[in-house]
């Protein structure tokens, strides 16, 4: 099968890699350990770490890009208008979902310490923990209904698999960042997709 080609497989490891990657340089011992050289040069360790998120992945877009991959299945127009309207909505719970957060402080811009962030349960966070991921499942998933080509599969099913993963190591240092208060907001709030929308 097509899915197992060569091609396929590296653009499929190589996201699996770049997503462990990007929760390696976000783990505690790798930030503390590189934090002290990398702030040295007078670059905040939060900007390095998202120009390394940025830099890091075009070698695999360029290559997924621009191998060769047949289609899985033939894509009619309404499954690719489908594809297309999840992720826009994809797009949107996106920016909805940034909006919680200090935009500066979470790209790195700022030097204010991110362990000083306030606990926040406002916007999206009050229906799911990570609205982020589940906005990037829906781009993502969406995207291959739009041109879903193995390539694409391979890309997603990667991204898919990671994500649970990079949830726990995240987690681990929330728990530890904001303890019971946390711990407590996690039992009564799903993962990734709302149980019911309160609208009042």
């Amino acid at each position: 099968m097509y899915v197992f080609s060569p091609s396929t497989l590296i653009v499929f490891f190589s996201w699996l890699a770049y997503g462990l990657l990007h929760s390696l340089l976000a783990s505690t011992i790798i930030k503390n350990n590189l934090r002290p050289r990398i702030e040295a040069v007078g670059i905040n360790y939060r900007l390095f770490y998202v120009i390394i998120a940025v830099l890091s992945p075009i070698p695999i877009v360029w290559f997924q890009l621009n191998s060769e991959s047949p289609l899985v299945w033939e894509n009619y127009r309404e499954i690719r208008l489908f594809g297309g309207f999840m992720a826009g909505i994809g797009l949107a719970l996106l920016r909805k979902a940034f909006s919680v957060y200090d935009t500066f402080l979470f790209l790195g811009f700022s030097r204010a310490d991110e362990n000083s962030e306030s606990f926040k349960t406002s916007g999206l966070l009050q229906y799911v923990r990570h609205p982020l991921y589940t906005a990037t499942l829906m781009i993502f998933w969406g995207w291959f209904l739009f041109s879903n080509s193995y390539q694409n599969l391979a890309f997603c099913l990667a991204n898919t698999l990671y994500i649970p993963l990079g949830i726990q190591w995240e987690e681990k240092k929330l728990i530890k960042q904001f303890g019971e208060e946390y711990l407590e907001y996690r039992k009564k709030t799903p993962m990734l997709f709302p149980k019911k929308f309160n609208f009042s």
